[in-house]
């Protein structure tokens, strides 16, 4: 069980709550149409443990960036390393190793993949709607979807004119402005969107004796979205973005420091530059009503351009420039079929990854890092895959598929004679049953298998470990899903068991060399749970907990046994709590009460961050074509800092309380 003040009053407060979420009143929660599975279904029929975020509930809920995502989502984590360009995601305790250019949590925004933990930060703009999936989805997604996929879905121009304006202004100079335009060029035919969004902010890391702040931060990001409706049964989409950001430090000091007074005497002047440009053709033709097809062709690339003072002194101990760039083009056809009781979903996926990495390490013994040699690491995937969804009658329902993997990775490194390569394959199957108990309410239980590729080490003194496999699992999932009193009361849970064969894990076996190698079985459990709740006509109720324990069965490493520890980067619990009251007056508050257990950031489970919870609130007053709001984000000012997360010396700071004004204007 969870030791936690904040899980009872968590809980304690949810069942008070929602006592009273029967009482009679003409609101009711409206249904969500999702595409988790490739084509359109209410999400209350979807045999998944998944969280959807409509426009209207990424705006209510202060949802800015994909880390935010974790505040409302049970079992889903995202770690702030400290700048951008590099966030590790983690979903039931399954988290992406930093090293590790293959990540068991993929996202996917408009089809454009990212399955990597570099990049994985895309801007939230013009959205229509963003879909969490947790589980295995290797049958309809493939590689490295092995704990869950973050599906972002962009909002299609058509002949509604849309326009806004939008700026929030807050403390440590916070500074955001931006826009929305969308609507008809040639009416019923042809559309455009575009949309820009600019944000920044000063940093809260001092120099020692410069005097002045390390790691300010400033991202612009913009989106143009065209699109093509020649006949009624064709729709061509083309979106195309762009994120760049030009930041300063990494957010990283001593550990032990008040934030008040973060410093550091760094001699080298940080910075973190990254770059992401993506374009997604999507096609869509209806045959006829039973049949369809769809094209995906998906180009994106991520550039890394860094550098780091690793130790953060005045001496030159260790200066890091990381120069990254990552090229990835994918093509997905599938064919969407109806029959009378049986919808089939099949189709074939192919990518291929060009990846450009330089990774120039300065120490005192190697002022130049000459050592340091350019890398190429090459990827190629071949997929296909099927999924059934057989109708037995209006009760019983039969969800499978299987999904067909073969991938082929090589690795060169420059001004060497180190050539690696290999090829994996892997079958992902899925198997479902789902009992509808009434009109409202469902049951299912899910057995799937999920991987997550293997990769390289070429620096390894010894064959056997220059190259580690694939890590694969087995997931067992039990879930309910239920509407009450006239959908004014939605209220969803899941149970999941999963085995974990090959796990990949970071070794040390001499100070300094890092591998990654497959050395631990392991096994994750846990629950996830989800309420929403019409209290009364103008007041609504959001609580969702996920509890997680993700444990190595046996693990050992360089003569130390981890077995029985938990798997870092992946919080025991996380929880959201929130109150949020609308009314026909334009009267608008909210409060969200949220956190995280305790989260290790090493195999040996001696350097952690502890439990938190953080207090959100926001008040305003919402009329037909402007909205104007105060917020504060960590209201009690909170530390949360993720100590000793690097080596146990290095702290990775976080922001403390911000406090602003929001607008935004429609016309």
């Amino acid at each position: 069980m969870v030791d936690s003040k904040s899980i009872v009053l968590f809980l304690a407060t949810t069942i008070i709550l929602t006592s009273n979420s029967y009482a009679k009143g003409s609101q009711s929660l409206e249904p969500v149409t999702v595409t988790a599975q490739k084509s359109e279904e209410d999400v209350q029929k979807v045999p998944i443990s998944m969280d959807v975020f409509d426009e209207y509930k990424l705006a209510d809920s202060s949802i800015d960036t994909i880390e935010d995502l974790g505040k409302y989502t049970p079992n889903l984590f995202l770690f702030n390393v400290g700048f951008q360009g590099l966030t590790s995601p983690s979903i039931r305790g399954l988290s992406a190793n930093l090293l590790s250019f293959s990540s068991p949590v993929s996202m996917y925004v408009d089809g454009v993949p990212t399955m990597s933990s570099f990049g994985f930060s895309e801007g939230l703009l013009d959205i229509e709607r963003i879909e969490v999936l947790k589980g295995p989805q290797g049958t309809l997604y493939g590689k490295n979807s092995e704990a869950g996929v973050i599906n972002i879905i962009t909002k299609k121009p058509d002949n509604e004119l849309r326009r806004k304006v939008f700026t929030k202004l807050g403390t440590d100079g916070k500074r955001v402005f931006g826009l929305n335009v969308s609507g008809p060029i040639i009416e019923d035919t042809f559309y455009a969107g575009i949309s820009y969004k600019h944000d920044e902010k000063d940093g809260f890391i001092k120099h020692e004796t410069k005097g002045r702040d390390v790691n300010d931060k400033e991202t612009d990001y913009g989106k143009l979205n065209l699109r093509y409706t020649p006949t009624d049964n064709l729709d061509i989409s083309f979106v195309t973005s762009k994120k760049e950001s030009d930041d300063g430090a990494i957010d990283w000091a001593r550990a032990g420091q008040d934030l008040e007074g973060v410093s550091v005497s760094s001699n080298l002047d940080g910075y973190s530059r990254p770059t992401t440009k993506s374009f997604a053709l999507n096609i869509d033709y209806d045959i006829d009503e039973t049949t369809k097809i769809r094209s995906i062709t998906t180009k994106r690339t991520h550039k890394e351009d860094a550098a780091l003072d690793n130790d953060l002194s005045a001496m030159n101990i260790m200066h890091i420039f990381r120069k990254y760039k990552l090229d990835t083009l994918s093509q997905e056809i599938r064919v969407e079929k109806e029959f009378v009781d049986t919808k089939v979903v099949s189709g074939i996926y192919t990518d291929k990854e060009e990846n450009q990495l330089s990774l120039v390490q300065k120490t005192m013994m190697n002022p130049t890092g000459v050592n340091s040699h350019p890398q190429e690491l090459n990827a190629k995937t071949y997929s296909f895959f099927t999924n059934v969804i057989y109708f037995f009658n209006d009760s019983f329902i039969l969800n499978t598929g299987v999904r067909y993997d073969k991938e082929k990775k090589d690795i060169k490194v420059k001004e060497s004679d180190i050539a690696l390569e290999n090829d994996w394959s892997n079958i992902s199957p899925k198997l479902s049953l789902q009992y509808n108990i009434d009109t409202s309410s469902m049951m299912y239980a899910t057995v799937s298998k999920g991987y997550r590729s293997g990769g390289f080490n070429p620096y390894a003194t010894t064959k056997s470990l220059e190259t580690y496999d694939e890590e694969s699992l087995i997931s067992y999932e039990i879930g309910y899903k239920s509407m009450f009193f006239d959908n004014r009361l939605k209220f969803n849970t899941a149970i999941y068991y999963m085995d974990i064969d090959d796990m990949q894990v970071q070794t040390m076996p001499t100070p300094g060399v890092v591998y990654m190698v497959n050395a631990a079985s392991a096994t994750s459990q846990g629950i996830e749970l989800d309420i929403e709740a019409i209290l009364c006509d103008n007041l609504t109720l959001y609580s969702s907990l996920g509890y997680n324990k993700t444990t190595f069965d046996q693990f050992t490493d360089n003569g130390n046994d981890y077995s029985n520890n938990y798997n870092p980067f992946a919080p025991k619990y996380n929880f959201n709590l929130g109150i949020q009251y609308r009314d026909e007056r334009g009267i608008y508050a909210r409060a969200d009460f949220n956190g995280y257990g305790k989260t290790y950031f090493d195999s040996a489970n001696e350097d952690f961050q502890k439990a938190y919870e953080l207090v959100n609130v926001k008040v305003g007053y919402e009329a037909d074509n402007y909205d104007i709001y105060l917020y504060s984000d960590n209201l009690f000012d909170t530390e949360h800092h993720a100590t000793n997360y690097f080596n146990g010396t290095t702290t990775a700071y976080r922001e403390g309380r911000e406090i602003g004004v929001q607008l935004a204007y429609r016309f």
